[in-house]
């Protein structure tokens, strides 16, 4: 007779992982995204993991849902805000519409984020867009998929490639540059993630099963005219029925020109025919480089998703594109103690935020706020849906004009 516990009878206890339980809760949330879990594989995730934000329900001793956050930290317009990384939920199939899911995000968001008081908001990536907005979650970054034949990537006859020179290096050069280079224009980009010397190995590990046919890992480093390093790219190759194919990973730089000779580099590589980038921003310089833009293709997709658990302290963290002075009434139907009134004081050299009982210029949800946050979405666009009561006139006018940034929010990071 089994010993398993049918999971209609079971009664699933939420359990914090600890250093002996955390290889079974890796092997679990391998199983979640339909995966074998391989210690080796799973190094860099391995030395990364906080087993005191990690969690989950457990029945018979094993693992039937997860859930876990990373310590991060955030650029924001103007500033940066230290935020949890939401990461790893997963729910077994036969425990599914029980609820664990709510249980989960109820607990990480209250006991884990609010009651350590350390990050006013959660970010992370839903595998699933339509599950995340009942717990408060809105998108706040969106990315480009781009590709296109790298014999039709021809550049305009102005775009200057600066007098520096790029060069294919080492795994252990790339890590001792790239890093120093990215932290000197981290900050100039709204949704960006600091990369501390663990994610940065995290970012780089390159075992077969990830390969997918295609080559190792390569990198890349731009040198300035001096010779210092201010800009670095990873790619893979991959052959196919149609030749090669150039795979990029990574790719920033610190100038215009920087950025330029390493997207040359990559369009150049002998024998290659085409190229993709998963990952880049909605504003990527590329598309405006390239004398036939139709050459590449583009696809629009949902990025990185925000959750405000203490809104002044949000709303401080960046700044604003012009002065400001509304209140607003945000509603909060998962976490009814973020919700209220605020007023909002704001400018350019940042915001006092404070709670009011004040009339209200606009109405909105939390799950709005997390949207407009970083600037990728003006407050109009939502009102044009339909989402937002404006009580006193030219108010969302004003939020759109101060919350929007000369940047578009990018997340380059997965988690």
């Amino acid at each position: 007779m089994s010993t398993r516990t049918a999971p209609h009878l079971a009664k699933p206890e939420l359990v914090t992982t600890t250093e002996e339980t955390k290889d079974d809760f890796f092997a679990a949330i391998a199983r979640g995204f339909h995966d074998t879990y391989d210690a080796e594989v799973w190094g860099p995730a391995r030395d990364l993991f906080e087993p005191e934000r990690n969690f989950g329900h457990r029945v018979d001793d094993r693992w039937v849902s997860s859930c876990g956050a990373y310590t991060r930290e955030m650029a924001t317009p103007g500033g940066s805000v230290p935020v949890a990384a939401v990461t790893v939920v997963t729910v077994a199939p036969g425990y599914r519409r029980r609820g664990l899911l709510t249980d989960m995000m109820r607990h990480q968001l209250t006991v884990d984020v609010m009651d350590r008081g350390v990050e006013p908001l959660a970010l992370l990536w839903a595998s699933e867009s339509l599950i995340y907005g009942r717990f408060g979650y809105g998108r706040t970054t969106s990315l480009l998929s781009i590709s296109g034949k790298t014999r039709e990537m021809a550049f305009l006859p102005g775009v200057d490639l600066g007098d520096g020179s790029v060069d294919e290096v080492s795994v252990e050069e790339y890590l001792a540059a790239a890093p120093e280079a990215r932290d000197r224009f981290f900050a100039d980009r709204p949704g960006a993630l600091a990369r501390t010397e663990a994610w940065w190995k995290g970012m780089v590990h390159d075992p077969e099963a990830w390969r997918r046919g295609a080559s190792a890992r390569r990198f890349l480093l731009h040198f300035a005219a001096d010779g210092t390093p201010d800009g670095f790219a990873s790619f893979r190759t991959k052959w196919t029925d149609d030749g090669g194919e150039v795979m990029i990973n990574d790719l920033d730089a610190a100038t215009p020109q920087a950025y330029a000779r390493l997207w040359r580099f990559l369009l150049d590589l002998d024998l290659i025919r085409v190229f993709r980038l998963g990952h880049a921003p909605t504003d990527e310089p590329l598309r405006q480089l390239v004398a036939d833009q139709r050459a590449i293709k583009t696809e629009l997709h949902d990025a990185s998703y925000a959750r405000l658990t203490d809104i002044p302290r949000s709303l401080a963290a960046r700044k604003y594109t012009g002065d400001l002075d509304v209140v607003l009434d945000v509603a909060d139907s998962f976490l009814p103690e973020v919700a209220g009134r605020f007023r909002v004081q704001a400018g350019p050299e940042g915001a006092d935020v404070t709670r009011t009982d004040a009339t209200a210029d606009v109405a909105l949800t939390v799950r709005d706020l997390a949207t407009i946050y970083l600037g990728g979405t003006p407050l109009n666009t939502l009102q044009r849906a339909g989402l937002i009561d404006e009580h006193t006139p030219g108010s969302v006018q004003a939020i759109s004009h101060a919350f929007s940034w000369p940047r578009a929010p990018f997340c380059p990071d997965d988690f």
